[in-house]
């Protein structure tokens, strides 16, 4: 099979590549910067570098993982354009094709918004309400995405998948910046709200289901890829210096602090994992120990 990954040098897309190789299929991609044959080097954003690499490549199966997905990113309209209107033109791209691909788009739990305590874990059946950019931006590409599946008839699935990490993912993200702050033996590290509570699950599970779906493609459906297991920051960095021996005081700054943050992001997974059988291999504690033998 010809699968095509947008956004294939980021965090998640060279070990998806990897894991689909090894299982056979050709991959190409598409990201910023390359010099492989196989990655295109174009932004998202030039609707005829995307329609032209569509073409020549008539793939089977696209992941769409390119996005901006800094959650505090500083130009709302650079996300908004990357995010939306990059999406629109690899949608109208594969839409054109003669033989259409499966195209996955890689939501994010963030369209969630903030959701009582008492509806958590999140179901597909939750509204979306997004509170920032980057959640607002992810919502508005699933409705257009949707759209094409209707219009076109383009094979189209959403996933929404909460937080993971992994080898490969930047200090901008918690763990990381935690993992790096050990490593560099610093005294201190600069934090906001550590009494958040996220779902921290392993790329390499989140992997495994991107692989299933392209196996067995849910076409026109939605799903959570979630854990329903959550994590105080503060209990994160607990069990980090629990591990290394290595103690961090915390440094508030209230630049990090999110005037609308989301305090609980949990998701309920079982629509996913009745249908796979799949739920995450890997606990918390392999998963930093990963991280920490890198």
């Amino acid at each position: 099979m010809k699968i095509l990954i947008t956004g294939i040098n980021g965090f998640v897309g060279p070990i998806l590549r990897k894991a689909l190789e090894t299982k056979g299929h050709i991959v190409y991609g598409i990201d910023l910067q390359s010099r492989d044959p196989h990655v295109y080097p174009f932004d998202i954003t030039d609707a005829n570098a995307v329609m032209r690499c569509v073409q020549e490549i008539s793939p089977d199966f696209i992941y769409h993982l390119a996005a901006i997905s800094k959650v505090a990113y500083e130009d709302p309209s650079i996300l908004y354009t990357v995010n939306i209107n990059g999406t629109i033109n690899l949608l109208a791209a594969s839409a054109n094709l003669k033989k259409k691909p499966n195209f996955l788009f890689i939501s994010s739990c963030q369209v969630y918004g903030i959701v009582d305590d008492s509806n958590q874990p999140i179901t597909e059946e939750t509204r979306v309400n997004p509170i920032n950019h980057y959640g607002a931006s992810k919502c508005a590409a699933e409705h257009i995405a949707r759209v094409f599946h209707t219009i076109y008839e383009l094979p189209v699935a959403i996933v929404r998948p909460f937080n993971h990490t992994g080898r490969g993912q930047t200090p901008d993200f918690i763990i990381p910046k935690i993992i790096r702050a050990v490593k560099d033996k610093k005294k201190e590290i600069i934090l906001g709200d550590t009494a958040v509570i996220r779902e921290f699950m392993d790329v390499r599970d989140i992997v495994e289901i991107y692989s299933d779906l392209c196996e067995q493609f849910p076409d026109g459906k939605t799903f959570n890829i979630a854990s329903g297991k959550g994590y105080k920051i503060s209990d994160i960095l607990q069990l980090i210096q629990n591990m290394t021996g290595v103690q961090l005081k915390i440094k508030s700054s209230e630049s990090l602090f999110r005037k609308n943050e989301i305090k609980k992001l949990i998701g309920d997974g079982t629509a996913l994992n009745k249908l796979y059988d799949w739920k995450p291999a890997y606990g918390i504690k392999e998963t930093l120990e990963w991280l920490l033998s890198e």
